[in-house]
């Protein structure tokens, strides 16, 4: 115990010291997350779009004001031909263009189709598509207004447009804000910052050649590695605690489960990384080496892990691969807790995966480690 205490204090020292390696797995982790949700999860509103109403009556004006109401669209423009629309679009100017040929209420009162173009740029097809489906949204809303004027102007009630009355009720998030389902689970990527550390903490020590003085001492591997992990595990527990108030108070994602379990899962969840770094490190010799190596290792499952992309739409080897990563459990018991409150008996199963995960990396790098000079 005396010896797993001494490189613990000798670690913390030198992390202390070295202001680089503090600022890398403390604020470090805060501002990587910060980036990432402010880029990769913002939800998309205002996009600018052109208008252009061939039409010019109430029926057109009532139709346009749906997109000015909405807030998905800001219409920045209003063309006066469509080849002017158009031209604002490939200039970059809008996302898209609503083109209302002239026609379009005489259309409508004859009961025909009544003719309207949605031009979006593809060179973001994200966002074309997303303005094509709000826009046939709110072209849906309209035509139904209209169905039920005729029908009550028919003598018919509303109420019989339909046989269903349709009520959805969206748990967990209902206001479909994508910024609660993505930060929860950016903390599990972030993380990865005091397992790399630890891992170039110990390639360091055999770089400088301090290593050979440590394995000099009667300290046992064991406690030799625990003391170097130790820090970078309580480092990753305060990194826990900082990233869920930012995701709380500055992005506002509600946190409706108990930060115990939250903490309890998380340290399996920090210990299976600090084993893939202490492994890492076990094979490698230089801090370069390990830093490349680190760094594909953790942030691949930011595509593989269910963050960006559902698992269920991932091919089946592709999910089987997946469910390897820790980052893939963690980034379900993140937003479980966050978005659910689901304590750790309904997270039971991602827990004791990670926690035999962890046991199974650290005594593989356990293993590999030798008390002598490499």
């Amino acid at each position: 115990m005396g010896g797993f205490l001494a490189v613990m204090r000798k670690e913390f020292r030198h992390v202390l010291r070295d202001p680089w390696a503090l600022a890398g797995t403390t604020l470090g982790t805060v501002v990587l997350m910060v980036l990432l949700a402010y880029a990769i999860s913002a939800d998309i509103e205002h996009i600018p779009i052109a208008v252009m109403d061939g039409d010019r009556t109430p029926q057109s004006r009532a139709y346009i004001q749906r997109f000015v109401n909405d807030a998905f669209f800001d219409v920045r423009y209003w063309a006066r031909s469509q080849e002017e629309a158009v031209e604002w679009v490939r200039a970059d100017k809008v996302k898209g263009a609503i083109v209302i040929p002239a026609g379009f209420a005489q259309a409508l009162q004859q009961g025909e189709l009544a003719p309207v173009q949605i031009v979006a740029d593809g060179t973001e097809p994200n966002i074309a598509l997303q303005i094509a489906g709000n826009a046939e949204a709110l072209s849906g809303g309209y035509s139904v207004d209209l169905l039920e004027r005729r029908l009550s102007r028919a003598g018919v009630g509303a109420e019989g447009a339909s046989p269903f009355e349709f009520r959805v009720r969206t748990l967990y998030n209902p206001e479909l804000r994508e910024i609660n389902a993505f930060l929860p689970g950016l903390i599990a990527i972030v993380l990865a910052f005091p397992a790399l550390s630890a891992a170039l903490s110990l390639v360091r020590e055999r770089e400088q050649g301090s290593l050979e003085s440590l394995l000099s001492t009667p300290i046992h591997r064991v406690q030799f590695l625990a003391g170097k992990a130790a820090p970078y595990l309580i480092i990753g527990l305060l990194d826990i605690l900082v990233l869920t108030g930012t995701g709380v108070f500055l992005f506002g994602v509600p946190f409706r489960g108990h930060l115990a379990d939250l903490v309890l899962l998380s340290t399996f969840f920090l210990m299976a990384n600090l084993g893939i770094g202490l492994l890492i490190s076990s094979v490698l010799r230089t801090q370069m080496a390990a830093l490349i190596v680190g760094g594909l290792m953790f942030m691949m499952p930011l595509t593989q892990s269910g963050l960006v992309a559902p698992l269920y739409t991932l091919p089946p080897d592709a999910q089987m691969q997946a469910m390897i990563w820790p980052a893939t459990h963690y980034i379900i018991i993140a937003r479980s807790i966050f978005l659910k409150g689901v304590g750790v008996q309904g997270l039971m199963f991602h827990g004791l995966f990670l926690l035999a995960l962890a046991l199974l990396l650290n005594g593989l790098a356990l293993w590999r480690f030798r008390k002598r000079v490499a």
